[in-house]
């Protein structure tokens, strides 16, 4: 039987923090999802109920760009964590990393980057990513359900 290492001991602490790091960008995720649907469910249904259309259809796109946001703040805050710890060399060069990860575009050449304690990181990243993906495009949809309210009242384009 194999005797355990010191480096052995400091891989699992990595991939608990890295664990750890995934379960708080998912409550981070959700209480960032939960704020922006229901100021959004707030709004749009007075501007609907006071026929509001067109202010209905810009809020539909800002609500849109908040999800937006959300992503890109989490890939930000991922990037300056990884920057702290040693994953990338300057910001610049962590946004890259973790944003090539984080959305699955060119992850293989920004794993390849890493180095090689960190490379668990793409794994618990992308996963992480995929969830938080799908729930934005669920409330994406709510959204989208609330927008085609106003489509029948407001009559053919």
């Amino acid at each position: 039987m194999k005797a355990i290492s010191i480096q052995d001991l400091s891989s699992f602490g990595l991939l608990m923090g890295f664990i750890v790091v995934f379960f708080v960008l998912i409550v981070y995720h959700g209480l960032c999802l939960w704020g922006a649907q229901a100021i959004y469910h707030r709004h749009a249904n007075r501007l609907i109920a006071n026929k509001q259309y067109i202010r209905m259809e810009i809020f539909f796109f800002m609500g849109l760009s908040a999800l937006a946001l959300i992503h890109l703040s989490e890939i930000g805050i991922l990037s300056i964590l990884g920057l702290w710890h040693g994953v990338a060399s300057s910001i610049d060069h962590a946004i890259v990393v973790i944003g090539g990860i984080y959305t699955t575009i060119g992850s293989e050449q920004a794993v390849a980057s890493l180095p090689s304690r960190y490379r668990i990181l793409a794994v618990v990243l992308s996963m992480s990513s995929l969830f938080c993906f799908a729930w934005s495009t669920a409330v994406m949809m709510d959204m989208m359900r609330m927008y085609r309210k106003v489509r029948p009242l407001d009559g053919p384009p």
